[in-house]
């Protein structure tokens, strides 16, 4: 309908309208008078429990951060471990490398083996076994005035046995040398089995053992350093063996003491609890009574691990901070909430007459509907204005408006196909429905009234908005309908209104991508809101009555019954990113889907109990 057809309709006049529909009741609070009390009755509820969310939210985060510089802080020593015991095995294998040289004599081999030991960096002692594990000679530098270190007689054919499978052994086998003390202790050393292999790889045959005693004192020195640059105490960070005893720490007369037992390592137990290289963080109270947070990371090829340990006080002190600030802008933001309600309160009354006028003019949308007259305010005279107009132009609707009205509203909630069947008369569109069975499928956002609190009202029905319009798109390729938004939460359906063999099949699908989707999308809203979208999916496959409900001048194409209510149940049941689904569904996509039973419920509306499935994901 043009403008000219529109005009030529509202000129032919209003139709007769009784009395009730002219005139609101008179007396009562204005609007102005409503706004302000509700707001000052619930707006504080929200500031505050925004505020505690944000604070809450930024203290978890502060907590996490604290954690991860502490297994960050354990990496950065275990790294350094690495690359000591990396640089032996390299120094120890040039030594095995000249003294396995056949085509020298043994006199010229061991001159040559002795020169190169001069030259290492961390090797200054070396005995050599030969393939039977029998000791043949020390070798040291001259620049040692006697010796520290008093290798075995013999290697253990375990010993042996483990060096040669793996191409070296260092594990369980850490000593205190002998020699000169260092202040408060004597230092630890860790003993390396190393191979030496004679011969091509293809034909190579073993030709002896070299054992070295490493010095752990660099490793001492450098945990002190990282506890001093990172927690301005250096007895932050120490290295543990295998046994929980102390490796390296800033503290000496610690060296070689257990820590079996201390709240620190009391989840440790058996042979060899640093084997798996799973890194945690704890929180617990030292044996002085202060609270602390620890974090482990195992080096399961040494089977040491690295401890970093802080006082909470310090590691969470950001987010006590946090919390104060919190709490005053809660409470400044609740007296300006109090203080603005009574000031736009006002304002947002004043334009209400002036939209009833507008709203008499306006000629589109469905006219049908009436605006039910309860109110003594301006808002009832709107809805007198409003009821008039529609009155006035649904005496002159003509079919083309019904043909734009249906193919605008229809192909927001139904397929482009099932929209050309009704337009064109291939469904029809009257009152009416009919039995059928379908699968209803509801998905609710999770949690959204406190995203919307939290954000900007434009900002939170654009993400709705675009969340909604992809989930259409989803259920539209899968075959479905959209049945209604309502509020944050999305109402879909199969088979209707027409039925397909694997209409459950396409509703669980759709389900599938729907998520599936939702954590492409949280890429972006994690970077936006700091926060993940979370949906709650519940689908039901039962009968229910299909049809267009409503009057002749306003129907909406939906379905009622068992199927719809339970689907809504379950959608409530169900937890963020979780799909619940009935006996019913399932036995319907069993072969294709995998679920598990998670019970059965007595859900309202139904007379008997309903076993419910959750979707393997």
């Amino acid at each position: 309908m043009d403008g000219d057809e529109r005009a030529a309709a509202l000129a032919q006049g209003p139709t007769e309208r009784g009395p009730s529909a002219r005139e609101p009741v008179k007396g009562g609070l204005r609007v102005w008078h409503k706004l302000a009390l509700i707001l000052l009755l619930v707006g504080c509820g929200p500031l505050a429990a925004a505020a505690y969310m944000i604070a809450d939210g930024d203290a978890t985060r502060l907590a996490e951060s604290a954690r991860a510089y502490h297994l960050a802080t354990a990496e950065v020593a275990l790294g350094e471990a690495r690359g000591l015991v990396a640089r032996a095995l390299a120094e120890t294998r040039a030594l095995g490398t000249i003294l396995a040289k056949s085509d020298e004599d043994p006199e010229r081999r061991e001159a040559a083996a002795r020169a190169q030991l001069l030259g290492a960096e961390l090797v200054d002692e070396v005995a050599v076994y030969d393939g039977l594990g029998r000791r043949l000679l020390v070798m040291r530098t001259t620049a040692l005035e006697s010796p520290h270190w008093a290798p075995a007689e013999a290697l253990k054919p375990e010993q042996m046995e483990a060096a040669a499978a793996r191409g070296y052994l260092a594990r369980d086998v850490v000593r205190v040398r002998s020699g000169a003390a260092q202040a408060g202790g004597e230092p630890l050393a860790l003993e390396l089995v190393v191979p030496i292999w004679q011969g091509a790889e293809a034909d190579r045959k073993l030709y002896a053992f070299l054992v070295v005693a490493i010095d752990l004192e660099p490793l001492s020195a450098m945990v002190a350093g990282l506890g001093t640059r990172h927690f301005e105490d250096p007895r932050r960070v120490r290295l543990l063996d295998g046994g929980l005893k102390v490796l390296a720490a800033a503290d000496r007369a610690s060296l070689g003491s257990s820590l079996a037992g201390t709240p620190a390592v009391a989840g440790l137990s058996g042979e060899h609890p640093f084997d798996r290289e799973v890194a945690y963080t704890v929180d617990y109270v030292g044996t002085d009574g202060v609270a602390l947070i620890g974090a482990i990371i195992p080096l399961p090829e040494l089977g040491w691990a690295a401890l970093v340990e802080q006082e909470q006080a310090e590691a969470y002190a950001g987010v006590a901070a946090t919390w104060k600030t919190a709490l005053l802008v809660g409470i400044s933001a609740a007296v300006m909430a109090l203080a603005f309600a009574l000031f736009i309160g006002r304002r947002l009354a004043r334009p209400v007459e002036a939209m009833a006028a507008a709203t008499s003019r306006v000629a589109a949308g469905d006219f049908a509907v009436r605006v039910p007259i309860g109110s003594k305010d301006e808002i009832g005279r709107t809805a007198v204005a409003f009821n008039q107009m529609a009155g006035d132009l649904g005496t002159y609707r003509h079919k083309l408006v019904d043909e734009t009205r249906a193919r605008e509203n229809l192909s927001r909630f139904l397929s482009p196909e099932v929209v050309e069947r009704i337009v064109h008369g291939k469904e029809a569109l009257k009152l009416g429905g009919e039995r059928r069975e379908v699968t209803v499928l509801f998905a609710d956002v999770v949690s959204f009234t406190a995203l919307a609190d939290e954000r900007e009202p434009e900002v939170a029905v654009a993400i709705l908005n675009e969340l909604f319009t992809i989930v259409t798109e989803i259920v539209f390729q899968h075959g479905g309908i959209i049945d209604k938004f309502i509020g944050d939460c999305a109402m879909a359906l199969w088979g209707a209104p027409e039925a397909h063999e694997d209409d459950a099949r396409q509703a669980v699908r759709a389900a599938e991508a729907i998520l599936r989707w939702l954590e492409v999308g949280n890429a972006k809203w994690r970077k936006q809101l700091g926060r993940d979208i979370e949906l709650a999916i519940g689908i039901h496959t039962g009968s229910a009555v299909v049809g267009n409900i409503g009057s002749e001048k306003r129907m909406d194409y939906t379905a009622i019954g068992d199927a719809v209510n339970v689907a809504a149940r379950l959608e409530r049941l169900a937890r963020p990113g979780q799909i619940l689904m009935t006996r019913e569904t399932m036995q319907r996509v069993q072969g294709e889907f995998a679920s598990q039973s998670i019970g059965t419920y007595n859900i309202i509306g139904r007379s008997r109990p309903s076993e419910i499935f959750v979707l393997a994901e």
